[in-house]
Formats: structure tokens, sequence, C-alpha cells
């Protein structure tokens, strides 16, 4: 079909309603849609995020002070219970030790003062 033989083309103001217009609307709908469950998807994974690495800490925001040769210490009355785990998929897996202050036995046990996280073997499990 030829510009001569579609009436209405020459208007002002004509739009023509072709596939290429339906692609471009279906493409500024499919960026919102991208857009929204990303934003979705950033929601739901912010309490995951605030967690370090792959520790479960129970106090996620709450990391240990240091001490002058850089090792989390623990106030008076607890003990630094630590723990390992690895996180990611070949070849980019890495080893974390966790460790909480806790006046617990274990790790698993509160109550618990502060967190604390580092990075034991960067790569690799």
């Amino acid at each position: 079909m030829n510009k001569a033989s579609a009436p209405g083309l020459d208007e002002p103001g004509y739009q023509r309603a072709d596939r290429r217009r339906f692609l471009g609307w279906m493409g500024k709908v499919g960026v919102t849609t991208i857009g929204v469950v990303a934003s979705l998807a950033a929601t739901s994974k912010t309490a995951e995020a605030a967690n370090w690495a792959c520790c479960s800490l129970a106090l996620p925001n709450t990391f240990c002070k240091t001490n002058s040769s850089a090792q989390y210490i623990c106030p008076t009355g607890y003990t630094m219970k630590t723990w390992t785990c690895c996180s990611g998929s070949a070849p980019f897996q890495r080893r974390y030790a966790c460790g909480e202050c806790t006046k617990g036995s274990n790790c698993s046990t509160g109550p618990f003062i502060c967190s604390a996280g580092w990075t034991v073997n960067a790569n690799g499990c």
C-alpha cells in the first residue's frame, strides 16, 4: 500500500494505528511492568539484604565494636559465638565467618547485644 492510495495520511493529526505503534505501546507497558516487579522484589529483599552475607544474624544492623587489632570484641558479660557459612555458586563462592555476642551457651541462644561478620575465603567454600 503506498501513501497515495491511503486517504488521510497527509492530514494533520492523523495517527497510524499499525503494528509499530502497538509494539511501541507494548514496550512502554513492558518497561513499566519490569520496573514495578523490580521494585517489589527489592522491597521483599530488604530484610534479607540488611542481614550480612549468609549469616542470618540476630542483630544484622548492630555490629560489634573492634579493638585496635581490628578484632570484634564483646562487652563485659558477653562472649562471641561464631560459625561459618558459604554463599554464591561456583566459581563465585565465598566463605564467611559470622558471630554474635551473647550471654547464651551457643550462637543460637540469646540475649544478643551485637553481631559480627567477615570474609574467611573470598575464592571458595
